[in-house]
């Protein structure tokens, strides 16, 4: 059995220091990026969100429900279904 093994070409360009510069300063905008999307999320959007639903559970407890006919004394009320036997 033959073994063939791949080798980069001596052919190719070296790494040169600004290679390795421009991987870096990509690196850190980007983790700058995700920063400030991490930031703008906590201090901007979170706080509206709970402002909001605070809003809402508020504004929905105050609402007041539909009137209800109070029942008698004594009456209960419900529903049923009357079934006729035929014999």
């Amino acid at each position: 059995m033959r073994t063939i093994y791949l080798i980069r070409s001596s052919g190719a360009p070296p790494r040169g220091p600004w290679s390795t510069l421009a991987r870096l300063a990509a690196g850190l905008l980007a983790a700058a990026a995700l920063l400030v999307v991490v930031l703008v999320g906590f201090v901007v959007i979170l706080p509206l969100a709970l402002i909001g639903g605070i809003i809402l559970y508020a504004y929905l407890r105050r609402r007041r429900p539909a009137a209800r006919p109070e029942p008698e004394d004594g009456v209960i009320e419900a529903e049923y279904t009357v079934i006729e036997r035929r014999d």
